[in-house]
């Protein structure tokens, strides 16, 4: 199973930023994602989701994130099912100078042979490339 990882450091509280990322309606306003639909229980809470349509080579596609563990504001796990399957996970630990916030992104690729080839030509760079701007535009927006 392919992994990305990302960490950045935030100049806000972990409160804020596990509040911000968690909130779907708002995600659209600092994450690379298209629009975010059929929002199902509350923000940050284990079982609650919402799909969330991202583009990818200009095709969109949907991706149904569900929460799966949460210890609020520490961390927090999504089952990813649609066109990348997999699990994206979050650590937020306070440091002197901010919160660093920790991503790991385990997804599946279909397609065999093939789809392991594009995977580590082209789909593993698209899926680093997703979660750094994931994680730049957070803290854009946390720290504004």
């Amino acid at each position: 199973m392919p992994i990305v990882k990302t960490s950045i450091l935030i100049n806000a509280s972990a409160d804020k930023i596990f509040d911000t990322m968690v909130d779907p309606e708002g995600i659209p306003k600092w994450a690379p994602i298209d629009s975010v639909s059929n929002i199902k229980g509350d923000p940050g809470e284990i079982g609650s989701s919402a799909d969330c349509t991202i583009v990818v080579f200009g095709i969109k596609l949907k991706q149904t994130m569900t929460v799966l563990q949460v210890d609020k504001p520490e961390n927090i796990v999504y089952e990813m099912a649609g066109a990348f399957p997999g699990k994206w996970a979050y650590t937020l630990k306070t440091e002197d100078n901010g919160v660093r916030l920790s991503t790991v992104v385990h997804y599946t690729v279909s397609g065999g042979v093939i789809g392991n080839i594009a995977n580590k030509i082209l789909l593993q760079r698209m899926h680093q490339k997703k979660t750094e701007l994931f994680a730049i535009g957070l803290k854009a927006f946390c720290e504004a």
